[in-house]
């Protein structure tokens, strides 16, 4: 290759680099439009947060460990 001609290419090369560069910096410095909205706050019970329910397919397999 010619002097100039590896020049040329270095220098597209530096060029696209930088653009890519400038490119992920402008987009990580956009804000969020979307704001993250809060939770209401659950009201525990006196006795505690319910863990689980106890429903019929619940007895059933706790009757079948223990028979």
């Amino acid at each position: 290759m010619s002097q100039a001609k590896k020049s040329a290419s270095r220098r597209t090369f530096l060029v696209g680099l930088l653009t890519g560069a400038g490119a992920a910096v402008a987009l990580g410095a956009v804000p969020r439009k979307v704001a993250a909205r809060k939770k209401p706050a659950r009201v525990a019970s006196a006795a505690g947060p319910i863990l689980y329910r106890r429903t019929k397919d619940i007895e059933r397999y706790y009757k079948t460990l223990y028979t």
